[in-house]
C-alpha cells in the first residue's frame, strides 16, 4: 500500500498546487479549458497508444479481448445503477455513471501494478470517452441531436486505441526516440489533469459546496456503491488477478471533469457540476486506497 498512499498523496498535493496557483491569478479558468484540451487531444491518446506498443503475444491479445468485454460491462453497470438512483437528476446522473478513468486511473493503476499495466484499462478509457460523447450528452441534453457518432470514432483516444491495436497486432517495434518523446508526453498526465481539478477546486464556492445534501449522495454511489457492486461482479470473473485490479481502479475513480465540461456547453447548472468533480475528488483520496485493500484482499 506503500507506493499507493505515496501515489495519491502526491495527486492531492498536486492538486493544492493549482489551487492556491488560481487563488494567486496565475492559473484561471482558460487554464483549465487549456489543460483539459492537452489531456484530451495529446497526452491521454499518446498513453493509450503507447500502451500497445509493446512486444506482441497472444497472452496479450487475450487480455485485450477480456479487458474490452470487462470494460463494456463494468460501464453498463455504472450506467444502470446510476439511472435506477438519479434518473430525474441528469447532472447526478452523468456525474453517478462515468469515472475519472483517464486522468486519476492511470498513475493510480501504474502505482499500484506498474506501467506496463496501463494497457489493461485503455479499453476503459476509449469506451469511457465514447459513452460519454453519445449517451452522457443525451443524460444532460434530454436530445440525441447532440450525438455524433463520427466526432466518437475519429476523436483523438478512439484513434488512438484503433492505431495502438494495429501497431500491437502488426508487432511493429518500438523506436527508442519514440518511446522516450511518448513517455515524456506521458508523464503530464498526472500534474496537468490534478492542476485542472485544482482550478475547479479554486473557483467553486466551498462551503456551498459542503452543505450541498445531492453531491454526497452522487459520491456515495460513485465512489462506493459501483466500486462494489464492480468488485462482486469482478470476483467472479475467471480471469487474472492484475486485470481484475486495474478494472477495479479505473471504475473506483470519481466523477471525470467532461460532466462539467459538457454542461457548461449545454446550459446546464455549470457551477453544480463542477461540485461533483470537486466533492468526489476531494472524497476519493480516502476512499481508493480503501476500495483498492479490498480488492487486492478478495479478488
Amino acid at each position: 500500500m506503500g507506493p499507493l498512499i505515496q501515489q495519491v498523496l502526491i495527486m492531492f498535493l498536486l492538486m493544492g498546487v493549482g489551487f492556491c496557483l488560481t487563488r494567486g491569478k496565475i492559473l484561471d479558468a482558460r487554464s483549465a479549458r487549456d489543460f483539459g484540451k492537452l489531456l484530451i487531444n495529446l497526452v491521454l491518446p499518446v498513453i493509450i497508444f503507447k500502451s500497445f506498443w509493446t512486444e506482441f503475444s497472444f497472452a496479450k491479445l487475450n487480455e485485450l479481448a477480456v479487458t474490452f468485454f470487462l470494460s463494456a460491462t463494468l460501464l453498463l453497470l455504472a450506467a444502470v445503477v446510476s439511472h435506477m438512483l438519479f434518473r430525474k437528476w441528469p447532472i447526478d446522473n452523468f456525474a453517478s455513471a462515468f469515472s475519472n478513468a483517464g486522468f486519476i486511473g492511470i498513475p493510480l493503476v501504474g502505482a499500484v501494478l506498474g506501467e506496463d499495466a496501463v494497457f489493461l484499462i485503455a479499453c476503459m478509457i476509449a469506451l469511457l470517452n465514447a459513452a460519454q460523447w453519445t449517451y452522457g450528452q443525451y443524460l444532460l441534453s434530454g436530445s440525441k441531436d447532440c450525438v455524433n457518432l463520427r466526432a466518437i470514432m475519429t476523436s483523438p483516444m478512439v484513434l488512438s486505441l484503433i492505431a495502438g491495436v494495429v501497431v500491437f497486432v502488426a508487432r511493429i517495434p518500438m523506436i527508442p526516440i519514440a518511446d522516450s518523446l511518448l513517455s515524456l508526453i506521458a508523464a503530464l498526465n498526472s500534474p496537468l489533469a490534478m492542476l485542472t481539478l485544482g482550478i475547479y477546486l479554486a473557483r467553486s464556492d466551498l462551503r456551498a459546496l459542503a452543505g450541498t445534501k445531492s453531491l454526497y449522495r452522487v459520491s456515495a454511489v460513485r465512489l462506493f456503491a459501483i466500486p462494489l457492486l464492480s468488485l462482486l461482479l469482478l470476483g467472479i470473473v475467471p480471469c487474472g488477478k492484475g486485470i481484475k485490479l486495474a478494472l477495479l481502479i479505473a471504475a473506483a475513480t470519481p466523477t471525470g471533469a467532461n460532466v462539467a465540461i459538457f454542461s457548461q456547453q449545454l446550459d446546464k447548472d455549470y457551477r453544480y457540476a463542477c461540485g461533483t468533480v470537486c466533492i468526489t475528488t476531494l472524497l476519493s483520496m480516502l476512499s481508493m486506497p480503501l476500495m483498492i485493500a479490498v480488492g487486492q484482499l478478495v479478488l
